[in-house]
């Protein structure tokens, strides 16, 4: 299951393109009204013969209804123009439609050897719009996706078309994990909601669990592992089961969806996977998170939290530290040499 899966994106061009259109509009009509006032009375000789309603309607007036026609005719097909373009992407292939009465449909196929680069001039720096350029470096050939809204943003979208297994899940080696200790992309809990001390449910216990889930989608993805104990045995589900009103994996995924549902949001699900992997004579649950592209925040006790992973721990950062976070996460992904160059 990839990250971006069968998906099909679609990305307009900003909506400062349509101002700065109207706004070239306004001048040329401007122009043609200057046009029409000078050039002596020929104009008006041409109305009053070539027209039969010139005797009716004044030419002052008509010259006014012809431009506000023009006008309102230019600002309909300019609009439309803008309405009907736009690019979309997908796993594998990127498109571009446009056309307002003769449709045109543009596909490209998309390789590995592909690269994205986004260029923005000083008025797209200013209002947050710019190109995005996809260049294969075997070939030399380039598919320019144009005038769009904040594209540093929609980068990894495109990167994601360009590779869609980049991000996936794929099943988890659980020797290998009972084998390795707590890191930035692993974390170990005995249960999601039986505690183990008291030996009832803890609701608290399912809020340290998505705290590391929202922390993996805010830092670089990771597996949490639920039913193992502090020296890495596995203890399994049971207990956990046993607390539901389904007793099984089923059940267990069911009630996880719902906490994450509330707690963090289920425009977010798809970036999490569950496995149910055996142990011995016991099954684990493998919570397989990849990284989130927007910000993920917490929602406990009538608040917002934002956490990250920094080490083997899972960290809560201020509301000034939040944007500081995401400039620095995006600034590291460009200068780690990968494909994505912002000028």
């Amino acid at each position: 299951m990839k990250s971006l899966g069968d998906t099909v994106v679609t990305i307009k061009k900003s909506p400062f393109i349509l101002v700065r259109t109207f706004i070239g509009i306004e001048l040329l009509i401007f122009i043609a009204y200057l046009l029409v006032l000078g050039g002596g009375s020929y104009k008006y000789d041409l109305y009053t013969q070539s027209f039969f309603f010139s005797g009716v309607l004044p030419y002052s007036i008509a010259k006014l209804i012809f431009l506000a026609g023009v006008q309102l005719f230019v600002t309909i097909y300019a609009f439309a123009r803008w309405y009907f373009e736009s690019y979309s992407a997908g796993p594998g292939i990127i498109s571009h439609q446009r056309g307002v009465f003769l449709k045109k449909n543009t596909a490209v196929s998309l390789k590995k050897s592909m690269t994205a680069t986004v260029s923005s001039n000083l008025p797209g720096k200013l209002f947050h719009y710019g190109s995005i350029r996809i260049k294969d470096d075997s070939s030399g050939t380039a598919f320019v996706i144009a005038d769009v809204s904040r594209p540093d943003e929609l980068v990894e979208t495109i990167e994601e078309c360009i590779n869609p297994e980049r991000d996936s899940f794929t099943a988890p080696d659980v020797q290998k994990l009972l084998g390795t200790e707590e890191h930035e992309h692993l974390e170990f809990k005995s249960s999601l909601r039986f505690d183990h001390h008291s030996g009832k449910m803890n609701r608290d216990l399912e809020k340290a669990a998505m705290k590391t889930v929202a922390a993996f989608l805010n830092s670089h993805g990771g597996e949490l592992v639920i039913g193992v104990n502090n020296a890495r045995e596995p203890i399994g589900l049971m207990n956990d089961y046993q607390t539901l009103q389904h007793q099984n994996s089923d059940g267990f995924e069911n009630h996880f969806t719902q906490v994450f549902n509330v707690m963090i949001g289920p425009e977010f699900r798809h970036l999490v996977k569950l496995w149910f992997p055996s142990a011995g004579q016991t099954n684990l649950c493998v919570v397989q998170t990849l990284k989130s592209r927007m910000p993920v925040y917490l929602k406990t006790d009538n608040d917002e939290h934002f956490y990250v992973r920094t080490g083997n721990t899972t960290t809560a950062l201020k509301l000034s530290e939040i944007e500081a976070y995401q400039r620095s996460r995006k600034l590291n992904r460009t200068n780690q040499g990968g494909p994505v160059q912002t000028v």
